[in-house]
């Protein structure tokens, strides 16, 4: 919940809340027009005008809050993709003759996932979910997640109605996913070295050596430099 809380941006949060509290303030008002029409209590006749504005505005209100509240619920699976998105931090590594296992890490704070895979390379398919333009001004343009290892799929938070496939149906989810890919992405076989999967709007998903791991290997490379330094200024003229 703390990590689908951090990527819920604040306009959209805000949307979803106004859009339920205005359409229930609304379904209330109507709802008690029409049980005082049909009970015969006097009232105070209003033109039909009246009531064809209230009915659009209460549609479009809660066509907006269905809208917002997928969004927010597409972020149980997904990552919200912002420029370079990081999804996961992944490893590839020998497991045996034509075996590989692969090491699968969503968050800093989640467990790793461990598939031992047949063949000789680590394949991650990456799904990219192009949004709805309006929630783009919302802050969520586009969504991302691994979404399968190899042939193995990954375990959806979301029932199979709540999740964005590439092949397009009638579905209520249609008023939130413009469109949606599945991307393949080959880790190369090291034990050593983690990669991280990167999404990024407008482009296809990439790979780059773990920051950590990075770090180590640049402070590894000072390390050595600082002592060809030193045994320069030691050496006999």
């Amino acid at each position: 919940m703390t990590e689908l809380l951090r990527q819920v941006p604040a306009k959209l949060l805000c949307c979803a809340v106004l859009a339920v509290l205005f359409s229930a303030a609304l379904t209330l008002l109507l709802g008690w027009h029409a049980i005082r029409r049909l009970a015969g209590i006097p009232r105070v006749p209003r033109p039909p005008e009246t009531y064809v504005a209230l009915s659009t505005t209460w549609l479009l209100l809660v066509a907006t809050g269905l809208v917002a509240i997928g969004a927010i619920v597409l972020l149980r699976d997904h990552r919200r993709v912002d420029g370079r998105t990081e999804l996961a931090e992944v490893r590839c590594r020998a497991a045996g003759p034509d075996r590989v296992r692969m090491e699968v890490r969503a968050s800093p704070s989640a467990a790793p996932e461990s598939y031992d895979l047949e063949g000789n390379a680590c394949v991650v398919w990456v799904k990219q979910v192009e949004l709805r333009p309006g929630l783009a001004i919302l802050g969520v343009p586009a969504v991302s997640r691994i979404d399968g290892i190899g042939p193995v799929p990954r375990p959806n938070a979301n029932p199979e109605w709540l999740t964005p496939r590439p092949v397009p149906g009638r579905r209520l989810l249609d008023l939130v996913v413009r469109r949606t890919e599945s991307v393949p992405v080959t880790v190369p076989v090291d034990a050593e070295r983690s990669q991280v999967v990167l999404s990024s709007l407008g482009g296809g998903p990439t790979l780059k050596p773990s920051p950590a791991e990075q770090l180590g290997q640049d402070g590894a490379s000072r390390h050595f430099n600082e002592l060809g330094a030193v045994s320069a200024r030691r050496a006999p003229p």
